[in-house]
């Protein structure tokens, strides 16, 4: 018989949801035995991890990798670096670009270029397009989901009026796939931007975004996904109101419903925004200290089902802007959130089985995505941890483009340190070991293609 791949030996690996002492053998591309070393096949390829924690890949289902127009932010390779050194072995990309994902025709475009740059799995997203009959189309080219910006539409749909995001969001469902949305409500925005005028300060911004804002926008979507029989998934939850009413509709009406959480607005508030400035803007914007504790509080309870980067890397010029109207929100996150939740496991809010549902296993199964466990036949997507290595966060170490963070300083303990895709390794101890062109691009229903 001849020899696997790869042995992955010397490690405790989360299996079935606890830590086992064993090996993984990979064979082409996919895990072919977890077992005791004694008990592998012989392997071409043998990495030790002394120790240490082998855990299913991460998965980021928001993840902004900009490209096209706008690589000067950020490209398929800098962001699927950033994503591998965060132990993301995929990742969902958004589809807010420049041009805007809302044909199939740009959908292809987008993959033919990413395809030869990325060095993980990347899956991408569609905007809504018009018609909306257009949507199967868009899905067999590739798309995975749909995002839907209530706020601010990259369609040309009037998705403002509540009998066409019907129609929208039920061709969405016979496609059988999700549609993520950004639920803030455009008036209430605009009437606050309206009232402050002409501003200079990011605390401005964070008023003009109120909890009042995500709570009517989801007031408002939530029944007409029910009636278009759509899976939605709601993207970067900002308030504890916002959770109650996701659960409410999951609880009462047994609606099809998700929901996210970034680390940023569990662990940041308004106080980081006051020190951090337009560094630490992001839509929706920090809240109050209470707030991102009831949120942390709801993520251990179960009521959160996924924890997303929402990286979004911009220039340190566009940051910069005087005008807040014209700063760009977003911020990097594809290098903190690991760290950030492990930190967390460390200090005991979190458990690993919560750490592992929220960043691999639930995305995957929310999203339809093969992987988020070890087990024989699945792909062979890992994380290898160090849980006991304390760190510094410095975005100037950063693999994306954008070298800023609100997180910049914060010490932390735990560390991915060996990020394996595909039975490859693609990131060691920091360093990018895969050339552009190694991950591949996803598409459901369909065979990946390099």
């Amino acid at each position: 018989m001849p020899p696997v791949d790869l042995n992955v030996v010397g490690g405790k690996v989360y299996v079935d949801g606890g830590f086992v002492e064993a090996g993984i053998s990979i064979d082409d591309g996919r895990v072919a035995r977890v077992a005791k070393e004694p008990h592998l096949p012989e392997a071409s390829g043998r990495l030790n991890v002394d120790g240490l924690l082998v855990l299913p890949g991460f998965v980021d289902v928001h993840v902004h990798l900009r490209g096209m127009e706008l690589s000067y932010k950020e490209d398929f390779y800098t962001g699927t670096c950033a994503a591998a050194a965060g132990g993301f072995t995929t990742v969902l990309d958004m589809p807010n670009t420049k041009p805007p994902t809302n044909s199939p025709e740009r959908l292809r475009e987008k993959i033919t270029r990413a395809r030869g740059r990325v060095v993980v799995r990347v899956g991408f997203y569609g905007a809504l397009p018009k018609p909306p009959s257009r949507i199967p189309e868009m899905v067999e080219a590739g798309a995975v989901a749909f995002k839907v910006y209530l706020h601010h539409p990259i369609t040309e749909l009037d998705i403002s009026r509540d009998e066409v995001l019907l129609d929208a969001l039920s061709w969405v469902a016979e496609a059988d796939v999700p549609a993520a949305i950004h639920a803030e409500d455009a008036g209430v925005i605009e009437d606050v931007k309206r009232r402050l005028g002409s501003s200079t300060s990011p605390m401005d911004f964070a008023e003009a975004h109120p909890i009042e804002a995500e709570v009517r926008a989801l007031r408002r979507v939530i029944p007409i996904a029910q009636k278009a029989g759509a899976k939605i998934h709601i993207c970067h939850v900002s308030s504890t109101v916002g959770v109650q009413l996701i659960r409410k509709a999951r609880a009462s009406w047994g609606t099809p419903i998700t929901c996210e959480a970034t680390p940023h607005h569990l662990l940041l508030t308004v106080e980081d925004l006051e020190k951090w400035g337009s560094k630490a803007m992001t839509d929706p914007p920090l809240r109050p200290r209470a707030v991102a504790q009831g949120l942390l509080e709801a993520l251990k309870l179960g009521w959160i089902d996924v924890v997303a980067s929402d990286h979004a890397p911009h220039t340190a010029e566009e940051k910069g802007r005087r005008d807040v109207w014209a700063v760009p929100p977003g911020i990097p996150g594809l290098e903190t959130t690991a760290p950030l939740m492990l930190n967390l496991v460390n200090k005991g809010v979190l458990s690993w089985r919560t750490l592992i549902q929220r960043l691999s296993s639930g995305p995957s199964r929310i999203f339809g995505l093969s992987g988020g466990e070890i087990r024989d036949g699945a792909p062979a997507d890992l994380v290898v941890v160090d849980a006991k290595r304390e760190h510094r966060i410095d975005s100037s170490k950063f693999h994306s483009k954008a070298h800023y963070s609100p997180f910049d300083g914060w010490v932390v303990r735990g560390k991915p340190v060996v990020t394996i895709v595909g039975g490859r390794v693609v990131m060691r101890d920091g360093e990018i070991t895969a050339p552009g062109g190694a991950g591949e691009i996803i598409r459901l229903g369909a065979k990946n293609q390099k």
